[in-house]
C-alpha cells in the first residue's frame, strides 16, 4: 500500500462492484484490519524483522548497512479520527506539547541533547495516526530513542508552556487557511464523512485550540500513549539482535493499559461507520471559498473491499481519460471548464473518488455536470497488461527508494501502519496485487450518481512548500560530450541519473519565454508513451523533468542557470539503460501535440501563482531592493513550437550537460556508457558561467510599508554587509546560532509565528542579515520594534562553545537528510561541479562549518554585527 495521507487533500464514488465477488476472496477490509489469504504471501525484503514487546509494542526492523543514520518511528494509533467537535486538534495539539520537557529533561535541555547527537526528532499528525521520528548518526542512535521514549511515555505537558503550543497551532492554522485549496478540503470532508470525526480538520480550528485545557489533554495523553497502542518501525545500519534488546530496554518497561473509547450514538470515531445516516448520493450542496475560480467536486463512493492496487492503477486509467474528457467538454462548451482532474480518498471507513471541474463561471453549470457525468459513465477503464506490470514495477522501486530514506520512513507509511498494521507496509513491496486489480478494473464502471458539492468563490482581496560510495571520479571528456561524474555505491541496488543542462536562462532569453519547462514536460510526456514504457518496465524508470515554483520546497530547482532531468530505477543492466536513455535523448523531437499540451501546463502552473497574493507582493517588494535586477526575466513572447525545436538542438545538446550517476557500477564504466552520447552537427556551446542572482547595494536605511488582506501579514527586516571568503564559514556557523536564537525567542517563547527564517545568508561576498516571516495581522505592532535588537554584538556574543557544537552538529545531520538518496547526491555532485568547478565543493563547505570554533564565530560577530542601512517591508 503506497499510501501518503496527512492533514492535506485527498478525493471520491459510488460503483457497482458486487458482481465480482470472487475477486474479493482472498482480500477484505475489516474494522480497518486488512485479511491477506495464502496465494498473496510474498518473501519479506533483506534485512527486515517483525517483534513484539511484552507490554504490547509492535517493532519492525530493517536493517541496512550501508545507510550512515538510523531512522526510529513510533505510530501511536491516535489522530483526528479519534476527535469530537470538543477535542478537534488535540492529537496535534498534544504532537506539539511532547516536545516540551519530560519527567527528567526541559524543553531546552530536550533540544540540546537531540542537537548534540546530531539528531532531527520531530512529529507530523494525521486521521489514524501521530508519529514520532527520531534520526541519528548509527552510533547515537540508542541515545535518540532514549530521548524519544522519555517523550512518548514521560512528558509532563508544561502548564506554563501551554498558551504559548496554542498560539503556535493557531499560527499554523492560519498558514493553512491562506491556502484556497484548504478551505475547499473541509467543505467537502464536512459533507461526506458527516457524523464521523474524518469530518473535522485535523489541526483542529481557531475556537477548539482556543479553548482546549491543559488536563483535558493530558487525559488523552493518558488513554492513548500506551505501548500496545504504539507500533515502531526502525531503518539503517544496525546489528538487529542488539536493537531488540536496546528496544526491550528502553520502550519495553512501559506498562500496557486500556484504550477507552467512549460510545456516541451520534458521532463515530475510529473504523466506526459515520453516524449520520442521511442520504448524500445524487444530492448537491453549495459552498463558498477564499478563492478566484469556481470548482465542482463530483464525489463517489467506493466499495471499501478495493484495494490500493486497484486505486493505483484506477488512477493511473483516470489521468489518461482526462484529455479526452476535457476534449468532450471544450467541443460543446468551448473556454468553460479550465481543468478536469481526478483524486482519491482511501479511509477505511468511505473511500472515494473525487472528480474536480475547474470553470470560468456559472452559465451551462448544469449542462456540463451532466455530460461529464454521462461521458464518466460510458469508459472503459481496462489497462494493457504491460502498463500493470510497470506500475507493479514502480511499486517495487518505490519500496527500496523508501528504505534508503531513515528519515522520511516514518512520514511516508504512518498512515498505512496506523490505518492496517505492520504487515501492509509489504504490500507495496509485493507485486501480485496489481494482477488481481487489473482483472477487476477489466469489468468495472462507474454507474451511480454522485454528491455534487459546487464551491463558489467569495469576492475577496484574498487568495490563498551519506555518502557510502566507494570512489568519485569526474570526466570532463572534451568539448563533444558530456561532463560526467561517476559515484559508485556498491550496497545500493538502485540507478540514479541526474541530468543538469546548462544556461537554462540563456537560452529561453534567446529562443522564447518558457522554452525549458516545454521541452522538459514534451520529454516527460514521450517518456510515458505506451512505446516508451513497454521499454522502460523492463528497467522501473521513474522519471522527474520540472518543478512547479509555487509549491513550496528546497527550491533547488528553481535556478534560472539550469535545467534538469532525474531519472531512477533498478541498476540490474545499467548499460541497458542508459542505451535506451542516449537513443531516446539524441532522437528526441518533439511532436506538435506534445508542444500544445505542455503549453497548457504552463498557464496551469502560472494560474497557482495568485494562490497568495499578499506573499507574492511582499516578496516583489523586498527582493527588488537587496538583489540585483535578475539578468533573465520571464518576460516576452512565449517559445513558439519552430523556435522550441531551435532551442532543443542547443540546449538539449549533450555538450551542454552535466550528468552526475550513483550505481553499483565503477566510474570507468559509467562514463564508457556515455562516449558515444553526442550529435552528429557541432555546435559552439555557450561557456558562461552558472548564474547567480547577487545582492546589490544598499546605501540608505529603506522600508515599505503596504496593505493588501488576508489572514497572515509577511514581515522583512534585514540589512548587507560585505564579507571575505575566509569567513564565511564562521558567518554560516553564526547563522545558525542566530537563526535559532531568533526564532525560538518569537516562536517558543511568544508564540508568534508558525513558519519563519532568520539568520545570514551569502552569495558571493556579501552577507545579508535578515529575519522573514509571516504572523497574524494583529502581531506586526509586537514584533517590528524587536527586530533592530536581535542584531547586536551584545545579543550574539552570549553564545557558548555547547551551543556551536550542538547547532552545527544539528545543521550537518539536516545536510545528511538530503543527500541520503542516491539521485540528490547525484545532483549535488553536478551542482558542486558547475556552481564551483569542484566536485567535491558541497562536501568541504560541511567540512568548514564542522571545524569553525566559537571565537571564529565571535570574530564574525565583531566585524559584522552591526546594522547599518535596514531594509523593512511590512504587507498586512
Amino acid at each position: 500500500m503506497k499510501k501518503i495521507f496527512s492533514v492535506i487533500y485527498y478525493s471520491i464514488l459510488i460503483i457497482n462492484v458486487t458482481i465480482f465477488p470472487s475477486l474479493y476472496a482472498q482480500q477484505d477490509n475489516i474494522g480497518g484490519q486488512k485479511i491477506v489469504g495464502a496465494s498473496d504471501i510474498q518473501p519479506l525484503p533483506k534485512g527486515v524483522f517483525i517483534h513484539q514487546l511484552d507490554n504490547g509494542l509492535q517493532v519492525l526492523l530493517i536493517e541496512n548497512p550501508a545507510l550512515p543514520m538510523v531512522g526510529a518511528n513510533v505510530v501511536v494509533k491516535v489522530g483526528s479520527a479519534y476527535e469530537t467537535f470538543a477535542t478537534s486538534g488535540m492529537s496535534h495539539m498534544l504532537e506539539h506539547l511532547l516536545f516540551n520537557g519530560t519527567d527528567t529533561l526541559t524543553q531546552k535541555e530536550l533540544y540540546d541533547a537531540t542537537d548534540k547527537i546530531g539528531g532531527y526528532n520531530n512529529a507530523n499528525t494525521g486521521e489514524y495516526y501521530t508519529n514520532y521520528m527520531m534520526v541519528t548518526p548509527a552510533e547515537n542512535i540508542y541515545a535518540g530513542m532514549k530521548l524519544q521514549s522519555d517523550m512518548l511515555f514521560h512528558s509532563i505537558l508544561p502548564e506554563e508552556k501551554f498558551e504559548k503550543e496554542k498560539g503556535i497551532v493557531m499560527e499554523e492554522i492560519a498558514k493553512s487557511l491562506a491556502n484556497s485549496r484548504e478551505q475547499v478540503e473541509r467543505n467537502i470532508i464536512s459533507i461526506i464523512y458527516k457524523g464521523h470525526a474524518l469530518s473535522l480538520p485535523t489541526l483542529g480550528t481557531y475556537e477548539t485550540i482556543k479553548n482546549m485545557n491543559r488536563d483535558d489533554v493530558n487525559k488523552f495523553y493518558k488513554n492513548y500513549y500506551l505501548p500496545n497502542n504504539m507500533i515502531m518501525s526502525v531503518i539503517g545500519n544496525f546489528n538487529t539482535d542488539e536493537m531488540i534488546k536496546q528496544i526491550e530496554e528502553i520502550y519495553g518497561n512501559v506498562s500496557p493499559g486500556n484504550v477507552n473509547v467512549s460510545a456516541n450514538p451520534i458521532w463515530g470515531t475510529g473504523f466506526e461507520q459515520p453516524k449520520d445516516k442521511s442520504k448524500i448520493e445524487g444530492e448537491t450542496f453549495h459552498r463558498f471559498y477564499k478563492g478566484d475560480n469556481l470548482l465542482v467536486n463530483l464525489i463517489y463512493e467506493w466499495d471499501r473491499q478495493l484495494t490500493s492496487e486497484f486505486f493505483d492503477l484506477l488512477q493511473i486509467s483516470l489521468s489518461d481519460k482526462a484529455e479526452l474528457l476535457q476534449k468532450i467538454l471544450d467541443e460543446k462548451y468551448p473556454d468553460k471548464v479550465t481543468k478536469v482532474s481526478f483524486q482519491m480518498r482511501e479511509y477505511p471507513v468511505k473511500k472515494y473518488l473525487e472528480v474536480t471541474l475547474k470553470l470560468t463561471d456559472e452559465s451551462s453549470l448544469n449542462e456540463i455536470i451532466n455530460l461529464f457525468t454521462d461521458e464518466l459513465k460510458k469508459q472503459n477503464f481496462s489497462l494493457a497488461p504491460e502498463i500493470i506490470n510497470t506500475e507493479a514495477i514502480n511499486t517495487k522501486t518505490a519500496f527500496y527508494k523508501n528504505i534508503e530514506k531513515p528519515h522520511m520512513f516514518g512520514i511516508y507509511n504512518a498512515s498505512t501502519i496506523g490505518e492496517y498494521g505492520i504487515e501492509s507496509v509489504f504490500e507495496s513491496y509485493s507485486q501480485s496485487g496489481y494482477i488481481n486489480a487489473g482483472k477487476l478494473l477489466n469489468n468495472f464502471s462507474i454507474v451511480s450518481n454522485p454528491v455534487i458539492i459546487i464551491q463558489h468563490p467569495f469576492v475577496s482581496e484574498e487568495d490563498a512548500a551519506t555518502d557510502n560510495a566507494i570512489k568519485i571520479e569526474l570526466f570532463e571528456n572534451g568539448e563533444m560530450n558530456p561532463v560526467v561524474i561517476a559515484k559508485q555505491n556498491n550496497a545500493s541496488e538502485l540507478l540514479a541519473i541526474h541530468y543538469m543542462i546548462k544556461n537554462k536562462g540563456a537560452y529561453e532569453e534567446k529562443y522564447g519565454k518558457d522554452a525549458a519547462f516545454i521541452w522538459h514536460d514534451t520529454f516527460g510526456q514521450r517518456m510515458k508513451s505506451p512505446e516508451n514504457k513497454k521499454e522502460s518496465i523492463n528497467y522501473g524508470l521513474t522519471f522527474s523533468v520540472n518543478d512547479n515554483p509555487y509549491i513550496p520546497m528546497d527550491n533547488i530547482y528553481l535556478s534560472p542557470a539550469f535545467g534538469y532531468i532525474r531519472v531512477e530505477g533498478l541498476a540490474d543492466d545499467i548499460a541497458g539503460v542508459t542505451d535506451y536513455l542516449n537513443n531516446q535523448m539524441i532522437n528526441f523531437i518533439p511532436t506538435q501535440t506534445e508542444f500544445d499540451n505542455a503549453v497548457k501546463k504552463t498557464h496551469g502552473v502560472k494560474m497557482m501563482k495568485k494562490e497568495n497574493k499578499a506573499k507574492q507582493v511582499f516578496e516583489d517588494a523586498y527582493k527588488s531592493i537587496i538583489y540585483e535586477p535578475e539578468q533573465y526575466v520571464s518576460t516576452g513572447d512565449q517559445v513558439t513550437y519552430e523556435k522550441l525545436l531551435e532551442f532543443g538542438r542547443e540546449y538539449f545538446n549533450p555538450q551542454n550537460m552535466i550528468i552526475s550517476v550513483v550505481s553499483p557500477a565503477s566510474a570507468d564504466e559509467i562514463n564508457n556508457y556515455f562516449s558515444n552520447f553526442e550529435l552528429a552537427e557541432i555546435n559552439q556551446p555557450l561557456n558562461d558561467p552558472a548564474y547567480l542572482r547577487n545582492y546589490t547595494e544598499v546605501n540608505q536605511a529603506q522600508t515599505i510599508i503596504d496593505t493588501v488582506g488576508g489572514e497572515q501579514a509577511y514581515l522583512f527586516y534585514g540589512f548587507l554587509k560585505t564579507i571575505d571568503d575566509n569567513n564565511k564559514a564562521a558567518l554560516e556557523a553564526l547563522s545558525l546560532l542566530l537563526g535559532d536564537k531568533i526564532i525560538f525567542d518569537i516562536r517558543e517563547k511568544q508564540g508568534l509565528a508558525y513558519r519563519m527564517s532568520a539568520g545570514i545568508n551569502v552569495i558571493d561576498n556579501t552577507a545579508m542579515f535578515y529575519i522573514n516571516m509571516g504572523t497574524r495581522p494583529e502581531n506586526v505592532d509586537i514584533l517590528v520594534p524587536q527586530f533592530p535588537n536581535f542584531f547586536t554584538a551584545e545579543f550574539a556574543n552570549s553564545f557558548t562553545e555547547d551551543e556551536l557544537v550542538k547547532r552545527v552538529n544539528m545543521y550537518l545531520g539536516r545536510m545528511m537528510f538530503r543527500r541520503l538518496s542516491s539521485i540528490n547526491q547525484a545532483y549535488y555532485l553536478a551542482h558542486s561541479y558547475y556552481f564551483d568547478d569542484d566536485i567535491f565543493a558541497d562536501e568541504e563547505s560541511l567540512t568548514k562549518l564542522k571545524q569553525v570554533t566559537l571565537q571564529d564565530v565571535k570574530h564574525a560577530v565583531e566585524k559584522y554585527m552591526s546594522v547599518e542601512n535596514p531594509v523593512e517591508v511590512i504587507v498586512r
